[in-house]
């Protein structure tokens, strides 16, 4: 069964425990190899069935944020993929946003830290690269949106 006909995972809309990319991939992409290596220009990851690369140099916190948004390409079907397809790009980021920014974390973060305070300070206390937290400000649903000015105040600015 090639990768683009495997079943779809399904996840637990409500998960008690914190997204780790690395035990997903553990779990249901066994066959799958990370390589942590040089890649050219700015790429952070690149996917070519059955091995991810991420790039070396990086923290962890963009290895975990790249290494999810490799996983949802596996999760759609792509068994190559690269910054050539924009939309596709962006569909995955903001799914890979999604699993690692619970609105609930995102929420005590940013009580933590404050409504002002910069977004590389979130994404470290989130444990994500700020591309990331980016996507993920600015894929916040109107519920979401609600919640994170209770709790931020008129200051909050999404994405």
């Amino acid at each position: 069964m090639t990768p683009c006909h495997r079943p779809a995972v399904i996840r637990d809309p409500y998960p008690t425990a914190r997204y780790d990319p690395w035990r997903d991939l553990a779990t249901n992409w066994p066959e799958v190899a990370v390589r942590v290596i040089p890649l050219p220009g700015d790429l952070l990851g690149v996917l070519r069935y059955p091995s991810i690369a991420l790039r070396a140099g990086t923290s962890a916190a963009q290895r975990r944020s790249t290494l999810a948004h490799e996983i949802v390409h596996l999760e759609r079907g792509t068994q190559a993929c690269g910054p050539g397809d924009a939309r596709e790009e962006a569909l995955v980021e903001a799914e890979a946003a999604r699993r690692l920014v619970a609105a609930g974390d995102l929420a005590r973060a940013i009580r933590e830290l404050g409504n002002r305070a910069a977004v590389g300070a979130v994404a470290a206390l989130l444990d994500v690269d700020t591309q990331l937290l980016r996507a993920r400000l600015a894929g916040v649903t109107a519920a979401e949106r609600t919640a994170l000015e209770a709790v931020a105040g008129d200051g909050f600015t999404a994405a």
